[in-house]
């Protein structure tokens, strides 16, 4: 293990690499594998169109800001931006090529269109989940870029080797919280963890009654809800599609769990980031004040 304790933490790697995260694979082409920036590139965009070939229009329902203008005026700013993409849907946003082209393509300004943008469509709760996927591959993606170059910033000629890959072990653990941990060798803390975060989103589900988790319904809701990626996806495929007669009794309690157990999940992703990355650098030991 390595014990390297004259690394400033805090020294980032710039804008421009911050920005290069968003296209997905231009820091692996950086760090020089292209073929792997090929594979990353390619993933992302397989990934996203295969839920926008079930939901196109359906995009723009579920933006941040409406990118309608309603009657006697509107932003014409907003509109031009939302027909790229931007400002549009998390965490579509992070695979930006494939978002843009999506919106793109899916683009109708006109009432006809902005109809289309409101109006279910079949399978869009597992359509929704793949281009959200797409976005969060993206980030795992330049995740993996910014630690490699760290890593060989920071680590001389002979860079250290983590336990496991820290982009990875967020990855795991955005789809099963805690697995992370057990590939970064915290096996115990990562199943309490783990417990912890599937517990307080069954809940959700519970008091819901199987509806708190719905993109098209609580969309703002589930871009948070979607931080555990398991759990969403559970949805998608089994309590997303089923119809709400009434509203049950405790239903905002049960959209607020779940959506703060995707919070908690988050928490988790970037610890198990964090242990695998102290793994190769270390935290600098506080200097004790002997005066």
């Amino acid at each position: 293990m390595a014990t390297r304790i004259d690394i400033d933490p805090a020294r980032g790697l710039g804008w421009g690499t911050f920005l290069s995260g968003f296209v997905p694979g231009l820091l692996q082409l950086r760090l020089g594998q292209t073929n792997l920036a090929l594979f990353a590139f390619a993933s992302c965009t397989a990934l996203f169109f295969a839920g926008w070939s079930m939901v196109h229009e359906r995009l723009f329902y579920w933006v941040l800001l409406d990118a309608g203008t309603p009657a006697g005026g509107g932003s014409s700013i907003v509109r031009t931006l939302a027909q790229f993409g931007l400002p549009t849907v998390l965490p579509e946003l992070m695979n930006l090529p494939a978002n843009a082209l999506g919106a793109l393509l899916s683009w109708d300004a006109s009432p006809t269109g902005e109809r289309l943008w409101r109006m279910p469509r079949d399978g869009e709760h597992v359509g929704g989940f793949l281009t959200a996927a797409s976005g969060m591959l993206a980030m795992f993606w330049s995740a993996a870029g910014h630690w490699e170059l760290r890593r060989r910033r920071d680590g001389g000629k002979a860079p250290p080797k983590p336990i496991a890959d820290p982009a990875l072990c967020a990855a795991l653990s955005w789809l099963v919280p805690g697995l992370g941990h057990a590939r970064a060798g915290q096996k115990d803390k990562g199943i309490v963890m783990g417990l912890s975060v599937a517990f307080v989103f069954a809940l959700g589900l519970f008091f819901s009654h199987g509806h708190a988790c719905d993109r098209a319904t609580y969309s703002v809701w589930w871009m948070a809800q979607n931080l555990f990626g398991g759990g969403s996806l559970f949805a998608a495929l089994v309590t997303g599609p089923w119809q709400m007669e009434s509203a049950p009794e405790h239903l905002q309690l049960g959209v607020v769990l779940c959506t703060v157990a995707g919070l908690m999940n988050l928490v988790v992703m970037v610890d198990a980031f964090t242990v695998a990355e102290r793994s190769a650098f270390p935290v600098k030991p506080a200097v004790e004040d002997v005066s």
